[in-house]
């Protein structure tokens, strides 16, 4: 283990590893900038980044900059700031060795990590919905999936109508909280992406789509162990999406 003058040493000496950045408004060549600083520094997971200000020196940009940056990693769990300590690296930072990306393949790695949470929440919600779901709610569910169905089919936005569809689930698990810990953590991960990032494209995700009926059904029909089973084919599928996505 690093001391902790050696680390705030090491800190600052990886700081000198950065070069400037040509266009000072770019989040994207900032974040490139730090993973590079990284990977060179031999930064390890609970390891501090320097500070704002000597960030925003080196690289010649502003600290609102720098501060939107490691925003952005916050959201995808790959650091943790705290205030008054500072930004603690909480994942493998490691640059893209294959055909993507860096910033996709750490996106993709944020979303592996979201799923990872997701899987526990979503089987408890589907058993729980499963066993507690109320006809009215049924239909509600039915008519979210098939409102879900129609946009896919004609080629519109469909994923605020797969939020309403998973709302009545979770509704109906007679617990909302789960609901809401899911859906902050998906928004923490989309405001961290960048704007042409592929996990944004509407075809992202959309084979999941025509899954979400055996789901639907699985809990209309009370079946706990079916609705587990249907919503686990389905982050599956997203996992193999996210894979696939970040090696290309």
């Amino acid at each position: 283990m690093k001391s902790k003058s050696k680390k705030q040493e090491s800190s600052k000496s990886a700081a000198m590893l950065l070069p400037k950045i040509e266009r000072k408004s770019r989040t994207a060549e900032v974040l490139d900038a730090l993973v590079k600083m990284i990977e060179a520094a031999d930064l390890q997971v609970g390891d501090t980044l320097p500070s704002e200000t000597l960030l925003a020196d080196q690289l010649g940009v502003g600290r609102s900059t720098i501060r939107e940056a490691l925003n952005r990693w916050e959201g995808l769990g790959l650091v943790r700031r705290r205030r008054g300590s500072g930004t603690y690296i909480t994942a493998n930072i490691k640059s893209s060795k294959g055909l993507g990306s860096t910033t996709t393949k750490l996106e993709a790695e944020g979303l592996l990590r979201i799923l990872d949470v997701r899987r526990t929440l979503e089987n408890e919600v589907a058993r729980r919905a499963a066993q507690n779901i109320s006809d009215n709610q049924i239909e509600k569910m039915r008519a979210a999936y098939k409102k879900m169905e129609r946009l896919v089919n004609e080629g519109m936005r469909w994923r605020e109508a797969d939020h309403e569809f998973h709302a009545v689930i979770y509704e109906a698990s007679g617990n909302t909280m789960f609901g809401r810990v899911i859906r902050d953590v998906d928004d923490a991960f989309h405001a961290s992406k960048v704007s042409n990032s592929p996990f944004e494209d509407p075809v992202f995700g959309f084979r999941s789509v025509p899954l979400h009926e055996n789901l639907c059904e699985a809990i209309a029909n009370r079946d706990p162990a079916a609705a587990i089973a249907a919503i686990t084919t389905i982050l599956d599928l997203v996992e193999q999406e996210v894979r696939s996505v970040s090696e290309t």
